[in-house]
């Protein structure tokens, strides 16, 4: 992919391309949309890469996702159609190795030493759920155990180490995240990282697998640790909502938040984690989720919420006003 590579090389920054059949390119750099000239190389280009199977889906009119690797640069690519024309959202995964130390890796660390459970990684979109996942099984991997994640399509790239590392896409090796998850309960895991949790049967399965002695890994649309929560419990039909929050106080060992800020060509990500203790587990248990939010203010560290989180970071770090206050909207978004 010529064209792609270097359009990527010449702008290191971006981190969405969208491109439009017979339209300009535009590129998000620092959170902002930037126009470029038409390229119109760049989608016979990516339409050359599909595979068969996908290019007569593609052909047929569905919408179509993919990953690949460029110019060593890892994307996330989205087909689909806007107004008869064909058009590309492209998001570019920063290489791990390429990013600064996560603040909060020692927490990390101790969270991958669980062998079962859940832990739940919500945000809105481009909040970096992908890449704290990717940092988790980069920790998990230097033990030996067998990782398999079920993804919707897989993003970063994993070789087996100690760890076994399979990773199944969504369409191509099973079905559904659900029933992925189902049949990865065959195949021996020890870990399962559950790409996005889309749907009670999802939920349950992921519910099941760690009930069952697994360590589970999930993500979930949801602005705060405490909203992941309900949103989790509320996919279920009301007459369940006492026996899924059972078993949720049970399994859950933590759950984070994550906003990104973007500001001075710097990027800042504000985390808030909920620790699963028996007084919070004593909360979920209850239905009495409005009371996290005091539980996290107040629990020991790493539990913060997302005004803390801010706290910290603008101890930290030397900002100007101006960011410092970029930094205080996204942590009040």
């Amino acid at each position: 992919m010529n064209r792609l590579s270097t359009l990527i090389e010449a702008h290191p920054r971006a981190t969405d391309i969208h491109i439009t059949e017979g339209g300009p390119v535009f590129l998000r750099e620092q959170g902002a949309l930037y126009r470029m000239e038409p390229i119109p190389e760049l989608l016979p280009e990516l339409e050359a890469g599909l595979t068969a199977e996908k290019k007569t889906i593609w052909e047929q009119g569905g919408t179509i996702d993919g990953s690949f690797s460029t110019g060593g640069v890892r994307c996330r690519l989205h087909l689909y159609r806007s107004a008869g024309r064909k058009a590309a959202a492209l998001r570019l995964l920063p290489a791990l190795d390429h990013l600064p130390p996560d603040r909060d890796e020692p927490w990390m660390v101790r969270l991958s030493a669980c062998r079962s459970g859940l832990i739940l990684i919500t945000g809105p979109a481009g909040s970096g759920k992908s890449t704290a996942l990717a940092r988790f099984v980069q920790i998990l991997a230097e033990r030996p155990c067998h990782i398999i994640t079920i993804e919707d399509p897989p993003e970063y790239e994993f070789s087996s180490g100690r760890a076994l590392i399979h990773q199944r896409e969504v369409g191509a090796d099973t079905a559904s995240f659900a029933l992925g998850v189902r049949e990865a309960l065959r195949e021996d895991p020890d870990v399962l990282i559950i790409g996005e949790m889309r749907d009670a049967e999802t939920m349950a399965a992921a519910l099941t697998a760690a009930e069952t002695g697994h360590l589970v890994l999930a993500t979930l649309h949801d602005g705060s640790a405490a909203g992941a929560v309900g949103r989790l419990v509320h996919a279920f039909p009301a007459d369940r909502e006492s026996e899924v929050r059972s078993l949720l106080a049970s399994v859950l060992r933590a759950a984070a938040a994550q906003k990104l800020c973007r500001t001075g060509g710097r990027t800042f990500l504000l985390r808030e984690i909920l620790t699963n203790t028996p007084a919070v587990a004593h909360l979920i248990r209850e239905g009495k989720d409005e009371q996290l939010l005091s539980y996290m203010e107040m629990g020991q560290p790493p539990m913060r919420t997302m005004k803390q989180a801010l706290r910290q970071i603008l101890a930290e770090e030397t900002l100007s006003p101006e960011e410092a206050e970029q930094l205080r909207q996204a942590a009040e978004a």
